[in-house]
């Protein structure tokens, strides 16, 4: 009989069937990405079966015990495609409260229905480094209103990457065809999605931006 831990990661994230991983080994291979910053995380351990040095962020009570629960952590390893020492490392925190890792030291910034991660934890992601967003708590339209950030790409819902600019400049406008700006997210972020002020006009399940 598997762990707690196990059975909750295989029944929320399916494993190596989680919808994520084709995406996540995607940004891999396409920009070489190798330490990853996962705010808000909660059990998703999946970015560990990528990437080789994964640092996880949440605050839940239980979240050290998960971490470190022996099958978890067996299951990963046997199903990692990373080649030696994999490291996965945890803070029991509030991402916002900040994080004792070096500023702009990551390849890859993974920011998933868990507030404005962007906002809070971009210093630590370095210049030309990449941000993997949805916009379940607005984050993608707070990255697109952020100077610091250019978007790159975006993921349909079938998970075809389109890169064109123009393209993706289109999920970015609101249904009245406004470009969305930082006034606009403000709004938003005081309702539930459903609820939006400015409701954009499509919507994508992932989007890729890069620091400037």
């Amino acid at each position: 009989m598997s762990s707690k831990a196990l059975e909750k990661y295989l029944s929320h994230y399916k494993g190596i069937d989680d919808p994520h991983l084709r995406i996540l080994r995607l940004i891999k291979k396409k920009y070489f990405a190798e330490r990853v910053l996962y705010p808000g995380c909660w059990i998703h351990l999946t970015p560990s079966l990528v990437f080789p040095h994964v640092v996880y962020v949440d605050f839940f009570s239980k979240m050290e015990s998960m971490f470190s629960d022996q099958e978890l952590l067996e299951y990963i390893g046997t199903n990692s495609v990373v080649y030696g020492e994999s490291i996965i490392k945890v803070h029991q925190t509030d991402y916002k409260d900040g994080i004792d890792e070096k500023k702009g030291s990551f390849d890859l910034l993974i920011s998933l229905s868990s507030g404005f991660v962007s906002q809070y934890c971009q210093s630590y992601l370095k210049t030309n480094g990449i941000l993997f967003v949805n916009n379940e708590h607005y984050d993608a339209i707070k990255a697109y209103v952020n100077e610091k950030f250019k978007p790159i790409g975006i993921f349909t819902s079938n998970g075809k990457l389109i890169q064109q600019n123009k393209a993706i400049q289109e999920y970015f406008l609101t249904k009245k065809n406004q470009i969305i700006t930082s006034e606009m997210v403000i709004e938003n972020s005081k309702r539930s999605p459903s609820k939006a002020k400015y409701k954009l006009k499509k919507k994508a399940n992932f989007y890729l931006f890069s620091k400037r």
